[in-house]
């Protein structure tokens, strides 16, 4: 039997309080903070769940204001598995790749270092004119990837970064405004590839879990704040 995920999880108790309290469509939830507490998860569990019940069509999350319910819910509904959710990639990408940075390191050929550097140079070009890099960002680290002359490795970071793509991970890091972000992602990729040019592993380990846990915090700190003034949820969630 398939095992469900962590977020699936919680949304689907978020579903059966919905529907055993009675909300209606334009009733708001409570807050987040209350939510995680009587959960038991984090906060970015939590968020993922009110994602995955967005794209679900079961809430509405306004920008500012909070999470509402958006139809009547079937509580013996399956909220549908949309992958890995956001956090869990990251999670993996920050045990895998600061280790492939490492070897990129040490192997990289000139050839190698190239193709690195053209994808960091098409991103500060994307990034000065304000347009969307997530694919030159997926380029380089995929180079990175192949510059540790390990093809299996170079395949699981194009899988993660596939993840990346997902709808999930869409729709938080419009909550986070992650566009905004670009800049700063910029630089973390220059300290990345220097460490690596320099031949460095352990500055290139360093730079690369610096950088994966930067995005990690950004898109935990999303745009939309819950309300956490509302009364304590129930403990039946």
């Amino acid at each position: 039997m398939k095992t469900q995920r962590r977020y699936q999880e919680i949304a689907a108790r978020i579903s059966r309080y919905i529907a055993e309290n009675g909300l209606q469509p334009g009733d708001r939830l409570p807050g987040e903070i209350d939510l995680a507490k009587v959960c038991g998860v984090s906060r970015p569990t939590i968020r993922e769940a009110m994602v995955a019940l967005e794209i679900a069509g079961e809430l509405e999350i306004r920008s500012g204001s909070g999470a509402y319910v958006r139809k009547n819910v079937n509580p013996m509904s399956l909220v549908l598995d949309s992958g890995p959710g956001p956090f869990e990639l990251l999670r993996a990408r920050i045990l895998i790749e600061g280790e492939i940075a490492a070897d990129a390191a040490l192997y990289a050929s000139a050839a190698d270092l190239e193709r690195v550097e053209l994808a960091l140079r098409e991103m500060r070009e994307l990034v000065a004119g304000k347009i969307n890099a997530q694919a030159n960002d997926r380029a380089f680290h995929v180079a990175i990837g192949e510059a540790a002359k390990n093809s299996v490795l170079a395949s699981i970071v194009d899988g993660l970064w596939a993840g990346m793509f997902s709808p999930m991970y869409h729709r938080l890091s419009q909550r986070a405004r992650m566009e905004g972000y670009q800049a700063e992602a910029l630089r973390d990729h220059e300290d990345i590839f220097a460490a690596i040019q320099a031949r460095n592993p352990n500055d290139a380990r360093k730079a690369m879990r610096r950088h994966l846990q930067n995005v990690e915090q950004h898109l935990a700190e999303s745009d939309v704040p819950l309300s956490e003034e509302l009364d304590a949820v129930d403990a039946s969630v």
